[in-house]
């Protein structure tokens, strides 16, 4: 196919406006842009038309089977004056690629995916279109990082961002007990320029040494580690499969130990806030398409010395400089399996131990990146590395050399998303969810969801939610107070007291997978929902995990019915259950929510909630119900309550 390459691009604009970068268009818009016109009435077989040199001549039209694309049977082609063109430049004519054509053609496309065979006749439609293409595989993008110190030679275009949150955490608490020592972290990555990439980050990690010290009489030793910087990285050469990038962070790390501490014999708080940074080149070599070879060099300038002025200054990393490999393998478009490894070679060192011996230390790292979509990533390793910044990221666990993981989820927001048809009246009304026992649905991309609740024992829980993508809910803030749970006996004695006692709010962040959504006619889906924080946030307190893997099913188009096994996972014990609800479309405007849910045990934390939920609208709706269990935020769902209470909650999204 032969056509003006610039203006091919018209019709790649569908996507572009859909996206919200550009006003909206309607159908003609789109295809006017074109220098042809579809004419729908019958043509002679033969007609006048000019050649280059403007000397009129007969043409014979081609079969019309090659025009179904413009609904006409024939094609008028119009010459354009030479004065229509800016400065006189004439149009450069060019063959397309063969990918460039399916972009032209819709009857290329997967029209029996997304119910289309023709051009799109308003703009509602065309939105539609969009909503439903399917990511190829170049939508996918290499990763830019193998770890938080393992730069790629891999860039972010101009104009794209990624977010990242992310936690490393050790398998168990140690000394510090709790669920392990965990190092919580943040960073945004933003193509700035078409040659520079600038980061912002942020790590936290406050848990005490996971290997109280020897010389310490104590059973946890505090430690404190926060930092926060930036970061830019810039290619240096990129070529034949090869890319090479510079990357160079400057961080405020701030240090606390103790009391006692770590560097002297004060047996008092040491806190230090410390200018640091590094310097890297990363390397990588595209092998196939499928396998990508990276080296690195570098150096991180951390402290030598900690206490000054303080009681005493004592030994810390110093300066590092370091050497790494690694590898990502992408057999199919949405999972990267990865490894990599960092030798560090001095003057200082990365790792410590509980006799306050500083050594030096490889950092493993393997793991796999599982692509919901091109918008949303998750991230998972088995790594030795405890540092979340690119300075940090050579540290291992303080007080320990110790295998842990890396837990995380990327958002590209300008990605394309998965996907999704358009969700019916019942279809939305479900995707708000359940009361104890979740949906497997959420609200389509873009769509932030808030909900309220109070009962007649005084609990109060809030919710507030963003459906970043199709695939995934973010849950921004969970918060909630438990008000007169009643004793108990043994482990779910200790949980009652640590998890929901009446003292401090109850604060947790988490999210929502869509693992599975009904394509085909079978009325299934499935998502995986998880959750943590803690007792206390702004004043300390032992957090715990809850995860809940959802099934919803449709028998009936009035019939939804919700399978949810869960868990909370924390240091006293692991409640675990399962839930049952159902979703009964009464009338129009009325919905019937029965739920219940079996604990393994004891037996007495078995509960119940019936609700009737009012459709106000679409995006407004009321609950009335009444509960037996301790409450409705997470590990309030696996404790039951002596009495039923009698509760309301609104629901609305926008």
């Amino acid at each position: 196919m032969i056509i003006l390459k610039h203006q091919a691009k018209s019709l790649g604009m569908i996507l572009i406006s859909v996206l919200g970068f550009s006003k909206p268009i309607n159908a003609e818009e789109i295809w006017d842009s074109f220098t042809f016109v579809s004419e729908q009435r019958k043509l002679p077989n033969d007609f006048k038309d000019l050649d280059s040199k403007g000397v009129t001549t007969k043409k014979k039209l081609r079969p019309t089977s090659e025009y179904s694309l413009f609904d006409s049977k024939n094609l008028v082609w119009k010459l354009i004056p030479k004065n229509n063109y800016q400065n006189g430049n004439l149009p450069t004519w060019q063959r397309l690629s063969p990918s460039e054509t399916k972009l032209l053609i819709p009857n290329s496309w997967d029209t029996a995916n997304i119910g289309i065979s023709k051009i799109p006749s308003d703009y509602k439609t065309a939105i539609s279109m969009y909503k439903q293409l399917e990511p190829i595989r170049a939508d996918y993008l290499w990763p830019t990082r193998l770890s938080p110190s393992f730069p790629t030679g891999n860039l972010l275009e101009k104009g794209d961002n990624q977010i990242k949150v992310f936690s490393l955490s050790a398998f168990s608490g140690g000394d510090a007990s709790g669920t392990g020592n965990q190092n919580y972290a943040f960073r945004f990555d933003i193509g700035m320029l078409e040659n520079l990439q600038v980061s912002g980050f942020f790590s936290a990690a406050d848990d005490p040494l996971y290997s109280t010290p020897n010389s310490h009489s104590t059973n946890q030793t505090p430690n404190f580690w926060e930092s926060y910087g930036a970061s830019l990285k810039t290619p240096l050469y990129k070529q034949n499969n090869w890319s090479i990038a510079l990357e160079s962070s400057i961080e405020l790390w701030n240090v606390q130990s103790g009391a006692p501490n770590i560097f002297n014999s004060s047996n008092k708080l040491v806190s230090t806030k410390n200018l640091v940074g590094s310097i890297t080149l990363p390397a990588s070599f595209q092998v196939t398409k499928d396998l990508q070879v990276s080296i690195l060099s570098g150096i991180s300038f951390l402290p030598q010395k900690q206490g000054h002025n303080q009681g005493g200054e004592g030994t810390f990393y110093g300066n590092n400089i370091f050497a790494g490999t690694g590898l990502m393998w992408r057999p199919i478009s949405k999972i990267t399996f990865l490894t990599s490894a960092i030798l560090p070679l001095g003057p200082g060192d990365n790792s410590f131990n509980s006799d306050l011996d500083f050594k030096k230390k490889p950092i493993l790292n393997f793991g796999i990146d599982w692509d919901l979509n091109p918008r949303i990533g998750l991230e998972g390793r088995l790594t030795n590395g405890f540092g979340a910044t690119p300075s940090t990221g050579i540290l291992t666990l303080p007080s320990a050399n110790q295998l842990g993981y890396y837990a995380g989820i990327k958002y590209t927001p300008s990605a394309i998303d998965s996907p999704q048809r358009e969700f019916t009246f019942r279809e939305t009304s479900l995707s708000k969810g359940g009361l104890t026992v979740g949906s497997a649905l959420i609200p389509p991309g873009g769509t932030t969801q808030a909900w309220g609740n109070l009962d007649s024992s005084g609990n109060v829980f809030g919710y507030l939610g963003h459906s970043i993508s199709n695939n995934f809910q973010l849950d921004i803030i969970n918060l909630g107070k438990f008000n007169d749970i009643p004793p108990r006996e043994g482990n779910t004695k200790a949980i009652v007291n640590e998890y929901l006692s009446n003292n401090g709010v109850k604060t947790r962040v988490g999210g929502k997978i869509i693992l599975l959504s009904p394509k085909s006619k079978i009325p299934i889906w499935t998502a995986l929902r998880l959750s943590a924080g803690r007792s206390r946030w702004l004043s300390g307190g032992q957090g715990y995990l809850f995860s809940e893997f959802i099934t919803t099913w449709e028998p009936t188009r009035r019939i939804a019915i919700n399978i949810n096994p869960k868990a909370a996972w924390n240091n006293i014990s692991t409640p675990k259950g399962v839930g049952l609800g159902a979703n009964i479309q009464v009338s129009k405007k009325l919905q019937l929510i029965p739920e219940y849910n079996l604990v393994e045990s004891p037996k007495d934390n078995n509960n119940y909630t019936i609700a009737l939920r009012w459709l106000l609208t679409e995006d407004f709706n009321i609950d009335i119900y009444g509960s037996s269990a301790a409450g409705l935020q997470d590990i309030g769902q696996l404790i039951g309550a002596d009495e039923t209470k009698l509760g309301t909650r609104f629901n609305l999204t926008y």
